[in-house]
């Protein structure tokens, strides 16, 4: 096809107009999204979200961890008290009350011998009371029974001698019914069951071991600490045992005022009444290294521990984040010793202060006024 000149210039002109709108469209149009991309920018992030809890003033020591262990009150050997062949012997693990039976002896023997001595009273008691009668008889007659002083004095005697043996025969039987109510081996003490030291048809004597009898209820911790440590705690003093992640506070009972010779430390006794540890497991001791004195604090979730720097991150009346760099000192529990400008009733984050920063604005969805309780 073929255009004429007229026709050119006419397609040329609307080329322009094109161009130009194409160029008001994106040009134009796009400005006001910038402007509104840099006014968001200028906002900065949205307020954060997190817990505060109050910095508290209190008194803390340094502490040093000791080790010990879960120990029972009560763990005994339980021993047979008379002799005999066993019968039967409770089985390892099981749980009994006090005085109830965790073994029985054959009571064929005790028994013979019960019997035997109940025979010995009779037989001894008829012979006290011929006696006595003898003697009465002879003494209402007076003179005229016509026995001397000597053989009145003679018959008391065997009288007395009689009733001793009486008494001494009696004291035979009590023995043999004692005999026979060992045969049943009783628990001296509530407990568990942890090791069987005989087995059915095995003869014991007394003074033989029958059974290992654990209290699992009654618990201490013992544990040994250098006699330095011990100069800042006395009887009474309620200390931090841990258990695992699991810590409490455990009153001291005792200090063993006897060292060891080779590791020159001293015992240590901690009560245990609410403790369900099992016996015998690893526990640590923190004992203060100097007496108590007082401190600003911070729960242990406010500190935060980033490359070359500790700090905390405190809200202020404008709901903004202000990092404090601090120290950290003695620490008990949840609570550590904060050095720095930080003052008792002070808002320390403890949740959603990973992400802040300097200055950010933040929303405090929970305060805890007491840091300790956090």
């Amino acid at each position: 096809m073929v255009f004429s000149k007229r026709n050119r210039i006419a397609a040329i002109g609307l080329g322009v107009v094109a161009l130009a709108g194409g160029g008001w469209y994106f040009f134009g149009k796009e400005k006001p999204q910038a402007a509104e991309a840099a006014q968001g920018g200028e906002q900065g992030p949205p307020p954060a979200n997190v817990v505060v809890a109050e910095a508290v003033e209190t008194q803390l020591a340094p502490l040093s961890e000791a080790p010990g262990q879960v120990v029972s009150l009560r763990d005994s050997l339980v021993a047979a008290a008379t002799s005999g062949k066993i019968e039967w012997v409770a089985e390892i693990g099981a749980e009994v009350d006090e005085g109830a039976v965790i073994a029985k002896i054959d009571p064929a023997d005790a028994k013979f011998a019960r019997d035997e001595a109940a025979a010995d009273v009779g037989r001894l008691r008829a012979r006290y009371v011929y006696a006595d009668t003898l003697l009465k008889r002879y003494v209402g007659l007076g003179e005229d029974a016509g026995e001397s002083e000597a053989a009145i004095d003679q018959m008391r005697a065997d009288r007395d001698q009689a009733a001793q043996d009486v008494a001494r025969a009696r004291v035979a039987l009590e023995r043999a019914e004692t005999n026979l109510q060992r045969t049943d081996v009783k628990s001296p003490f509530a407990g568990r069951i942890v090791d069987q030291q005989t087995q059915i048809g095995e003869y014991v004597q007394p003074g033989s071991p029958i059974a290992r009898l654990v209290d699992t209820r009654r618990l201490e911790v013992t544990a040994q600490a250098p006699a330095g440590l011990l100069k800042s705690v006395k009887p009474g003093d309620e200390i931090e045992v841990a258990h695992g992640t699991e810590r409490i506070k455990a009153p001291i009972r005792a200090i063993v005022p006897v060292g060891d010779q080779v590791t020159r430390t001293l015992e240590i006794r901690l009560s245990l009444p609410h403790a369900d540890w099992p016996i015998g497991s690893a526990v640590r001791v923190n004992l203060p290294q100097t007496a108590p004195h007082r401190v600003v604090a911070a729960h242990r979730d406010a500190i935060v521990l980033r490359a070359n720097r500790v700090s905390v991150y405190v809200i202020g009346e404008d709901n903004k984040a202000k990092q404090i760099d601090v120290e950290l000192g003695a620490a008990e529990g949840d609570l550590i010793e904060v050095i720095g400008d930080v003052k008792a009733g002070d808002k320390l984050v403890i949740r959603g202060g990973e992400r802040l920063r300097d200055g950010q604005a933040v929303t405090v969805s929970q305060l805890i006024a007491d840091a300790a309780e956090a």
